[in-house]
């Protein structure tokens, strides 16, 4: 293949995954399950200097919608504090004290408004993905067309240079919906595990009331 067109699919290729990549970070960061490259965009400001949440304090996750930050330095706990909730406001917070003092973050429960809106969100930002990698193939198959006739390049390449540019274009689309699909399924699946708790929860206060309600009466027992 031609040295020009190597490279420009080259160039296409990282363009196009970057905006995948960036795809993927944004949907980690539309939490529903405690994700550490969540934490990504975590600040942590003590004096004038920022930090790296990780330079700052050791993360566990204790199960799949839970996070422990443990601050290296229990001074600096108000700024992780701080950091993490200008970066995620919607995480449930608790103080531990459990052989030291840490932070437990847990994820917001997906019910039916919450399932909605993130549903809404990945589609929009799934379009807006897609979008810019149309933008990209579109922007180099006219840049090719140009070229590759100034130089003399037979029909034969330009054919297959044209056919290499449409296969990254759907890779990159089918990266895309892997990942929106997977998400798709994350969200569904987070809202049958709230529902499913709900209903145990509704069980069990009924159960629980029934029993409230039989102790209410004497028995005929107690009477005598």
């Amino acid at each position: 293949m031609n040295n020009y067109v190597i490279t420009e699919i080259d160039d296409a290729q990282k363009k196009m995954s970057a905006y995948v990549t960036l795809l993927s970070y944004r949907y980690m960061n539309l939490c529903v399950k405690a994700e550490l490259g969540a934490l990504m965009p975590v600040n942590v400001y003590i004096g004038d200097e920022s930090y790296n949440i990780e330079d700052v304090a050791n993360i566990y996750s204790p199960d799949e919608f839970q996070f422990e930050v443990y601050p290296k330095n229990e001074n600096n706990q108000q700024a992780i504090i701080q950091g993490v909730y200008e970066a995620h406001p919607e995480f449930k917070m608790e103080m531990k004290h459990d052989g030291g003092s840490y932070i437990l973050y847990t994820m917001p429960v997906v019910d039916e408004n919450r399932h909605d809106l993130l549903q809404n969100a990945i589609k929009g930002l799934y379009e807006e993905c897609c979008g810019r990698i149309d933008a990209i193939h579109a922007e180099f198959k006219s840049r090719m067309l140009e070229n590759l006739t100034k130089v003399g390049v037979s029909k034969a390449e330009t054919d297959e240079a044209l056919q290499a540019l449409d296969d990254l274009r759907q890779k990159s689309m089918n990266m895309a919906d892997h990942q929106l699909d997977q998400k798709q399924n994350e969200i569904d699946e987070a809202l049958v595990r709230y529902q499913t708790e709900q209903a145990h929860q509704k069980e069990e206060d009924e159960a629980y009331d029934v029993t409230k309600g039989f102790r209410m009466y004497p028995s005929p027992k107690d009477e005598v």
